[in-house]
C-alpha cells in the first residue's frame, strides 16, 4: 500500500475555492489503486454532500496559511524533515524499524508536531493518522505490537536508526 499522502489543499476539493486562512476545513482520506488520496472541503461543500467521496477516514480542522519560509534551517527542522521523510515510506507493520517510526512519531505528537486524526484498523493491522500541525502532511503510521520486555531492544533500535540518519 502506498502510504505517501500529499499534504494540506489550497483549495476545496469540491467547489474549487481557495481557502481562507483561519476557515473551517474537512479533509477526507479515500482509496485509491492500493494506496490513499487526501481531499479537503470548505464546510460548505462538506454539508452540502453532493461531491463528498466514500471514504476511509475523515477529520475537521482550521486552515492555516503555511509560514513564510526562513533562509537557512536549524539542524532540528532537518531532522524532523527527514524524520518525516523516513515516516512517509511505506514499511511492513512488524519490521524493526516500523517500531523504530511508531516510537519516533510518538515523540513528534509528544511535543504537538504530529497531531491525532485518527487510529483506525488498516488492511495491515491497527494504523495510527497523524498530520503536521504545520504542515498540513499526512502520515499513516502502523501500529505494532511492542511488549515490555522488548523495550531495551528497541531503545538499542532507536539508537542504531539514530545514528545512520545523521540524528
Amino acid at each position: 500500500m502506498d502510504w505517501s499522502i500529499r499534504p494540506r489543499a489550497d483549495t476545496c476539493a469540491g467547489s474549487g475555492r481557495k481557502f481562507a486562512d483561519g476557515e473551517t476545513v474537512f479533509t477526507v482520506l479515500v482509496a485509491v489503486d492500493g494506496g490513499m488520496e487526501r481531499k479537503d472541503y470548505t464546510e460548505g461543500a462538506w454539508t452540502k454532500g453532493e461531491s463528498r467521496p466514500a471514504y476511509f477516514c475523515f477529520w475537521k480542522g482550521k486552515f492555516q496559511l503555511a509560514p513564510p519560509k526562513t533562509e537557512k534551517e536549524p539542524p532540528a527542522a532537518r531532522a524532523e524533515a527527514e524524520l518525516r521523510r523516513r515516516l512517509a515510506q511505506p514499511v511492513q507493520a512488524q519490521s524493526p524499524e516500523a517500531r523504530v517510526i511508531f516510537l519516533f512519531a510518538l515523540l513528534l505528537e509528544r511535543r504537538k508536531i504530529l497531531v491525532v486524526r485518527e487510529r483506525t484498523q488498516g488492511p495491515e493491522g491497527r494504523v495510527t493518522v497523524y498530520e503536521h500541525k504545520t504542515t498540513g502532511e499526512v502520515i499513516l503510521v502502523p501500529e505494532p505490537e511492542v511488549k515490555l520486555s522488548e523495550v531495551d531492544q528497541l531503545r538499542a533500535e532507536v539508537e542504531a536508526l539514530a545514528a545512520t540518519w545523521g540524528a
